[in-house]
């Protein structure tokens, strides 16, 4: 007897389950087309074309994903609407794309880990051409007045 009962209670549970969706379907199939549900946010533009420049296309060279016109930047385009539609902040739209793409996806590199070597070795390097040149400047501003001394009478 308690198999009956756990199969009738299952059975209403399915029967309100398949009510519950089609009072669903019945009412999204009643907004007029193009209308949006109204737990959705509208997209701002501005918004998503600032997400847009931070991310670059996964299968080109160093090509932002506002500027690329292949498939997969469509994709990730409309993956960038949804998301803000569904009202999820623009810093976590990045995190969602690095985390599937990688730091290849980014624009700007991250200033930590490996990078953040990356960055001191050419403030280094640009530094130590800086202070290079203006050692060899002063070196030929030297000579250049020892020479007028010597040629002087």
């Amino acid at each position: 007897m308690a198999s009956r009962s756990g199969r009738a209670a299952a059975a209403l549970v399915a029967g309100a389950a398949a009510l519950l969706l089609g009072a669903a379907l019945l009412a999204s199939a009643t907004l007029p087309p193009g209308a949006t549900p109204a737990l959705a946010q509208e997209v701002d533009p501005e918004q998503q074309l600032a997400i847009e420049r931070q991310l670059l296309c996964p299968q080109c060279v160093n090509e932002r994903l506002d500027q690329c016109a292949r498939a997969i930047c469509e994709d990730m385009r409309a993956t960038i609407r949804e998301q803000l539609a569904a009202g999820t902040p623009p810093d976590q739209i990045v995190f969602f794309f690095r985390a599937r793409y990688g730091d290849r996806v980014l624009a700007q590199l991250p200033r930590e880990g490996f990078n953040l070597l990356l960055f001191g070795w050419v403030a280094g390097s640009l530094a130590l051409v800086a202070a290079g040149g203006g050692f060899a400047l002063l070196r030929m501003r030297r000579s250049a007045r020892r020479s007028a001394r010597a040629g002087e009478p």
